[in-house]
This record gives structure tokens, sequence and C-alpha cells, in this order.
């Protein structure tokens, strides 16, 4: 097998496993939303009551809504250009120009939002628990592996923009 042949098998590979574990990711966040609903169910706290924080969870889940929209379709535009040559330029479109993980952040906005309109402060609890897990286990991870896969390229992309907002 040629080099090119190598290259390209590892590009597919290193593919894989960053969607895989963004998949991981994403599921955790599913899981915090269902762990907070069920102890909301058990336990009747409210503390977030009031027109204010309701407001304010709205306006996040808008706002997280358009962000997550905007991130995926920038993902898709850029995944058309994957057999051009790769440079600075290529990260810096759309919402990651100012965030490595925009669709992190804004599940993170999003169940912050809903947690705030329903006056769940367990969803609240578990959604700042996810945050931190996925900055510790999973961007971390993928950091790693963009890194691997675009070098010196990712690298100058990483000092440029932060991996979270």
């Amino acid at each position: 097998m040629n080099n090119d042949n190598q290259k390209d098998n590892k590009t597919n590979h290193l593919s894989g496993v960053v969607h895989v574990l963004l998949s991981q990711d994403y599921a955790i966040f599913f899981f915090a939303v269902i762990l907070g609903v069920i102890c909301d169910a058990l336990f009747s706290v409210r503390v977030l009551g009031g027109a204010i924080y309701q407001n304010i969870g709205f306006l996040f889940i808008i706002i997280g809504t358009i962000i997550i929209y905007w991130s995926q379709s920038t993902t898709r535009k850029m995944s058309k250009m994957v057999t051009q040559n790769r440079d600075l330029n290529f990260f810096l479109q759309g919402p990651y120009r100012y965030t490595r993980n925009p669709t992190n952040f804004a599940l993170t906005l999003l169940i912050l939002g809903l947690g705030l309109l329903v006056n769940s402060i367990f969803l609240v609890i578990f959604i700042l628990i996810t945050y931190v897990i996925s900055r510790v286990f999973f961007i971390k991870k993928q950091d790693a592996i963009l890194k691997e896969r675009y070098g010196n390229v990712f690298l100058e992309y990483t000092r440029k923009v932060k991996d979270w907002i």
C-alpha cells in the first residue's frame, strides 16, 4: 500500500473515531435531560420560579437552536470541501470562528434554557455537570484526534479560537 492510501485510511479512521466520540458526548446530554426529568418527578423542588427565569430560559432555547442549526449547516458545507487543502481559513467558518465546539455550547445553552423554563433545578444541575464531563473527557479527546489529523493547522486554530465561549 502506498503512502497516500495509508494516509487516507488513517484519516478515515480518525474521522470515524471523532463521530463516535461526538455521538457519545451527545448521548451524555440526553441522559442529563432524562435524569433531570426523573429527579424532578421524584423530588418537587421549585426554586427557579418566576417570569424572569422563564424568559431567560426561552431565550436560551431559541439561541441554542439557532447555533445548532448554524453549526450543522456549516459542517455540511465544510464536509463537501474534504478534497481541498485545509488551511486555517477552512476551520474559521460559521460559528467555528468563535468556538471550536458550537454544538456542545448550544446544547448546554438549550438544555439550561429548558431547565429554567420548566423550573427544574435538577435539569440545571445535571446540564452543568454534563458541561464539565464534556469538557474534561470528550472535547480533550476530540482535540487530540484533530491535532493528529490536521497537525499544525489545527494547533494554529486552537490558539486562535477557544474550545467553548
